[in-house]
């Protein structure tokens, strides 16, 4: 079960193809519901098993009966209904006094003819499902959104704010008290988002956000709300877990920004030239605020050690070698320096994280790509090392070995003008041999192996390999019937493991390597973000639980995996899923998640 506990529930998205109507969708895909998206245009997300998609016009009731009962056929009974539909028109500001009637009622059709008639037949369906199986749906929730404006009041949208007004104190309210006689637990609340920040209509320069925007920066763009944020909200109010006995009420979702501009920043400082000058002169600006103030950290928030591995066109050549790999298959590897890596880059600088990310980038591809390597150097990254070619340990001899590592070593501090601390086996293939050698070059940290998943732990000191059993005809079976070495209780090194795992990287699943026997690549990126997620809530109970030591989440990515058009926004989503969950989380380079480690072992 999701933490919003609204698995396998069926929820029904109106105005599904847009900003927030897709972010909505998406949400409710990413935490188990099934998903009928509606609107007047065909979706723009991709078909899925989880989504089913119908076309209809919210403000005719045959058309409303017709696609409630498409998706009832297809789904079967509705649990969730997310209104959202609705219209404005952003690229014009009028008075009250100045609205046509032909504008009024147009907004009125849609926005409140059309959000009534979508709850009115919910409730029918809902009616029908439960005289079918003479028992209650289970979570059923109605969540309406409309603009800020009907909840404040705005200048220039009387018709959207009075329209969405009488939808979030009249209609919800009305309905909060009728609904329960149906189904004792049913809900219906409002969600009310303020500026989002989603195309506009029209790109006529007197917009009044853009005036806004322009006069106050930066400042106000930090503030303005996503879609994602109206659609968390949805979620959260959708969830009977979650919301509890909430009811009739309307959730503001705003980043802070109300929306309640009287006064138009033209009518109180005159053209929109001479705003502009304002806003770019010195003397005259407001003074800068600081983006956020972060919490102290609590000790126990759970440390996200993300890595890439900058593969490139060496994982075709060392573990990945096979004699039928052609140039379309270098061609992947290509792909990962000339688009991967920029793409990702740009996605950490997004996030804010580009400082607390790990590149672990083998030899060849710091040569084949320079102009890449430095500009993951450039970023403020922590570079490690993963091989030459990309290089597995038993495809080497010991001497073979030694000099691949020194010559890695040699490019990545050339490269960064210090010396890596960190090492990650190319495709996890180390073995003893290869640990020790780390700890002779003085390596602070490895991270290939999985004794643990979540807790780093100190590696042992020139540890014996593991003999695997000869089963001989002339051998007896006395002489493999005992035990393996107990790692935990061999003498331990300085050197700290950060466990990792297939099931936290990106590329086992979602990429395709046509001679590799485990190759999937054709993997639903919502199936790994769900197994992600899951592995994250999982962790975040323990700490809830009582759970003291550290807890690592390692994610490792690859440019030519989540580079791909259809992954990284996956990715990003996310990312920006741990992001939200403030200071539980801390984003930390693996060189100081190993450090502090350490010293903290050290000092007890």
């Amino acid at each position: 079960m999701s933490f919003l506990g609204i698995d396998r529930c069926h929820a029904f998205v109106t105005g599904a193809a847009g900003g927030i109507g897709s972010a909505i969708v998406e949400e409710l895909i990413a935490a188990g519901c099934k998903v009928t998206a509606h609107d007047r245009r065909p979706s723009p997300l991709s078909p899925s098993e989880n989504l089913y998609a119908v076309q209809g016009d919210i403000s005719d009731e045959k058309s409303v009966a017709a696609c409630i009962a498409q998706a009832q056929q297809h789904f079967g009974p509705i649990n969730i209904l997310a209104a959202n539909a609705g219209i404005t028109d952003e690229s014009a500001s009028h008075n009250i006094w100045e609205q046509s009637l032909e504008m009024w009622e147009s907004v009125y059709r849609v926005n409140v003819r059309g959000t009534f008639l979508t709850i009115k037949h919910f409730i029918l369906a809902m009616q029908n499902a439960q005289k079918e199986t003479g028992e209650e749906l289970s979570n059923v929730a109605i969540v309406v959104t409309g603009s800020e404006c009907g909840k404040y009041g705005q200048a220039g949208h009387a018709e959207y704010a009075s329209g969405k007004a009488a939808l979030q104190y009249g209609l919800v309210t009305t309905v909060k008290n009728e609904i329960v006689r149906l189904n004792s637990k049913a809900r219906i609340n409002a969600v009310a988002p303020g500026w989002v920040d989603t195309p506009l209509i029209g790109d006529r320069l007197d917009d009044p956000r853009e005036l806004y925007l322009e006069s106050q920066g930066t400042v106000a763009l930090r503030k303005i709300a996503k879609p994602e944020d109206v659609a968390r909200a949805v979620a959260f109010l959708a969830s009977h877990r979650t919301a509890g006995h909430i009811s009739g009420q309307c959730l503001s979702v705003d980043g802070g920004m109300e929306g309640r501009i009287i006064w138009r920043e033209e009518e109180v400082l005159g053209s929109k030239s001479q705003v502009s000058n304002r806003t770019k002169s010195s003397d005259s600006a407001a003074p800068a605020l600081p983006v956020q103030v972060n919490p102290p950290k609590p000790e126990n928030a759970i440390k996200i050690a993300l890595s890439v591995d900058f593969d490139a066109v060496s994982a075709w050549l060392g573990t990945g070698a096979n004699p039928e790999n052609n140039t379309s298959d270098y061609s992947a590897g290509y792909f990962s320096g000339i688009v991967g890596v920029p793409r990702l880059l740009k996605l950490f600088a997004k996030l804010g994280i580009s400082d607390k990310v790990t590149w672990m980038i083998p030899g060849h591809s710091m040569e084949t790509f320079p102009e890449q390597a430095r500009a993951i150097k450039d970023s403020g990254c922590e570079i490690a090392l993963h091989g030459y070619s990309h290089e597995g340990a038993e495809q080497m001899t010991a001497e073979q070995e030694k000099d691949v590592l020194a010559k890695t070593i040699e490019l990545a501090t050339k490269l960064t003008g210090k010396k890596p601390r960190g090492y990650r086996a190319p495709l996890y293939q180390l073995n003893e041999r290869t640990i020790s050698l780390l700890q002779e070059h003085d390596f602070l940290y490895d991270s290939s192996l999985c004794h643990h998943d979540s807790t780093p732990y100190f590696l042992p000191k020139n540890p014996a390999p593991i003999e695997p059993i000869d089963f001989s005809p002339d051998k007896k079976a006395a002489t493999w019937m005992k035990p393996s070495p107990r790692f935990m209780d061999l003498p331990k090194s300085k050197m700290v493991e950060l466990p990792c795992n297939w099931y936290m990287e990106d590329a086992t699943p979602m990429q395709f390597y046509p001679h590799t026997v485990n190759s999937a690549g054709y993997v639903d990126v919502r199936v790994v973000e769900r197994m992600w997620m899951d592995r994250f809530l999982w962790l975040r109970q323990e700490i809830e639980d009582g759970r003291d030591d550290t807890t690592v989440f390692s994610l490792v990515l690859h440019p030519d995996t989540s580079g791909m058009a259809h992954i990284i926004g996956m990715i990003e989503r996310f990312l920006r899923q741990l992001q939200s969950f403030g200071a539980e989380v801390e984003f930390v380079t693996c060189e100081a998640l190993a450090q502090r480690w350490r010293d903290e072992q050290q000092r007890a």
